[in-house]
């Protein structure tokens, strides 16, 4: 009986060694994957980039990251990264902020509201030196404000001069159409503090490799692209103004920069 005992002691101090080996294996996968590399199933997901603040992809639902680094969007589904494009970040001198947000809705035939900087060194500017049949051509108009109910107000009435100097703040916005800065579509960020997502008519800059052209805000190689998969389906056609389209479920989003080597354990998530 004695014997039996000891033998049946090995036993369990065996198992608990096994026990204890197998979990502290599989908490170093789970807290040091990028030392193992991605794992199948459901540990795929804890392949998480080293510098994104407190971010981790989620394991069910849709996620969007922007990595600024490489100026690259991920369209991430699940853990797995589904789709990818291009993209256009910030100048050095105005370089895209690192954020979390949330997106909740797609805004089709945005409006372009100028920022009070831009109406100041570009805007009042050319309106002196053209005219104010600039305004008319390119789409822009003068209004109260930037809200929903704003009043277009004529720019003849506007000292374009005290707004060249800085002296006066003018809002000026650009209609929807085909020369509209933001294209079809926006992605507002509520907590972007102006940055946000957009189209944009001019896709030349895609082909360049060094893509930190912007003002801040991120503009997309195939906006409607992004449209459709946030929504599951084609985006509902509108020629209506700043026409919001909610999403099926809030989708968070990341905007961080990657080094390479987090680059490249993202891309083996595909």
């Amino acid at each position: 009986m004695a014997k039996m005992k000891r033998h049946t002691r090995r036993y369990v101090i065996a198992g608990a060694l096994c026990l204890t080996i197998a979990l502290s294996a599989f908490g170093f996968a789970l807290f040091y994957v990028p030392v193992l590399g991605p794992i199948a199933g459901t540990i795929a997901p804890q392949l998480y980039v080293d510098n994104l603040p407190a971010a981790r992809i989620p394991l069910h639902g849709r996620y969007v990251l922007v990595d600024a680094q490489s100026a690259r969007l991920y369209m991430i589904s699940d853990g797995r990264v589904q789709d990818s494009m291009k993209v256009v970040v910030g100048k050095p001198e105005s370089p895209t902020p690192a954020l979390t947000d949330t997106l909740h809705y797609e805004t089709l035939n945005p409006y372009w509201h100028v920022t009070p900087d831009m109406a100041q060194s570009l805007i009042a500017q050319r309106v002196l030196q053209l005219g104010p049949t600039y305004l008319s051509e390119k789409g822009y108009e003068v209004v109260d404000s930037f809200t929903d109910d704003a009043k277009v107000i004529p720019a003849s009435t506007v000292d374009w001069k005290a707004v060249a100097s800085g002296e006066q703040t003018v809002y000026v916005r650009q209609k929807p159409g085909p020369a509209n800065s933001l294209g079809q579509y926006k992605f507002y960020l509520p907590n972007g503090k102006g940055i946000y997502l957009h189209d944009t008519p001019n896709k030349g800059v895609f082909a360049q490799d060094k893509r930190d052209l912007s003002h801040g805000c991120v503009r997309l190689e195939d906006a409607p692209r992004l449209a459709r998969w946030l929504l599951g389906k084609d985006p509902p056609a509108s020629t209506v103004p700043e026409e919001h389209v909610l999403l099926p479920q809030p989708v968070p989003i990341t905007i961080s920069y990657l080094d390479p080597m987090s680059q490249t354990r993202l891309a083996s998530l595909q």
